[in-house]
């Protein structure tokens, strides 16, 4: 090989070097953030929080979900509620959908909104086709812009979000739903009012004690 043509030869390396880094640079400024989501109801400086792992798409998150609605009620003054996500796609076609659409409401502060419009509306969309057309409907009617949702339900923000929260609940050792944590431990509770009051009114007790 010529000099000549090993001048260029290098040249097209080093440009072709130069001309990935930026690219790679460029991915890491666009690449989402890996955070898990932030979807919080109630006291949010208490020293208990209670999070919920849902599948919005799962039977069993479904008829938790009034006994948590009715328990979130009571002790929002005292207690830091969380939903995290735990679509488990395997079972449930419309589940990761159904999350994504979720944290796209959250992203216009409408999380809970979404979260009970989901749940109430199970039945409908949990096997549609049109799941994405009955999604906007919901984000409509509960007053989201709906070109921005429609921006964030496909975004690769919130597929990270919901990845992050599934690394978080598989780490916990969670292998079904609905999977609860006291503090950051899991835990197991009995769907009833009654149940999830006395774990509250015991996390309370002892916190309290704690602080004293």
């Amino acid at each position: 090989m010529s000099n000549k043509r090993l001048l260029i030869f290098i040249g097209a390396v080093i440009l072709g070097f130069i001309a990935l880094v930026v690219y790679s640079k460029q991915e890491a400024a666009n690449a989402p953030g890996v955070e898990g989501s932030n979807n919080v109801y109630g006291k949010a400086d208490s020293k208990v929080t209670l999070t919920e792992y849902v599948d919005f798409q799962c039977e069993g998150c479904l008829a938790y979900y009034p006994n948590v609605k009715t328990v979130k009620e009571a002790y929002k003054d005292k207690v830091r509620f969380e939903i995290k996500n735990f679509p488990i796609s395997s079972s449930h076609k419309n589940a990761l959908a159904a999350a994504s659409a979720a944290q796209a409401a959250a992203k216009q502060g409408k999380f809970f909104e979404m979260h009970d419009t989901l749940f109430d509306n199970q039945k409908v969309w949990e096997s549609s086709e049109d799941r994405v057309k009955l999604f906007e409907g919901y984000a409509e009617a509960i007053g989201l812009n709906m070109d921005q949702f429609r921006k964030d339900y496909s975004s690769k923000e919130t597929s990270a979000i919901v990845r992050a929260d599934l690394k978080e609940v598989q780490a916990l050792g969670g292998n079904g739903t609905p999977t609860f944590a006291l503090n950051g431990k899991k835990i197991e509770i009995d769907n009833s009012v009654e149940a999830l009051s006395a774990v509250l009114d015991k996390a309370l007790k002892e916190a309290e004690v704690e602080s004293n």
